[in-house]
């Protein structure tokens, strides 16, 4: 397997996270924990990705909330009818998070997921597929 190089950039605290997870989860350098990261994430990607018909997953968007400027609002008005249920709290360092249990036609949900994602602010979203067949 040949590997290709990629540049990426983060913050310092990202960074420190990394090197934490490179120490703590005994990778052997900072690609392989990148990797395993990437891995994971298209991991979730293709369960959504393959699932049909209606299903239901449970959302975690991670925003910054300091000096406004995103429109998760205006996502979540948008797939009103498909939000079931939203949690917000705040994290310490002013933050945001979001829960949202959505139910939909997949080809809905990846929509909703895809505008989420979109947003300016929006640092991390997580998604569980918990109903529907994948």
């Amino acid at each position: 397997m040949s590997f290709k190089p990629v540049a990426i950039s983060m913050t310092e605290s990202d960074l420190e996270e990394l090197e934490f997870l490179l120490k703590e989860g005994e990778f052997s350098n900072r690609s392989d924990v990148v990797r395993h990261a990437v891995r994971a994430l298209m991991s979730e990607h293709q369960k959504i990705e393959r699932a049909k018909g209606v299903i239901t997953v449970v959302v975690t968007a991670l925003y910054y909330k300091k000096g406004q400027g995103h429109n998760i609002s205006a996502v979540q008005h948008e797939f009103k009818d498909t939000i079931s249920a939203t949690v917000h709290s705040h994290t310490s360092d002013g933050s945001c998070i979001e829960v949202m249990i959505v139910t939909a036609k997949a080809n809905i949900v990846r929509d909703f997921l895809k505008k989420l994602r979109a947003q300016k602010k929006v640092l991390k979203v997580e998604v569980s597929l918990i109903g529907g067949k994948p």
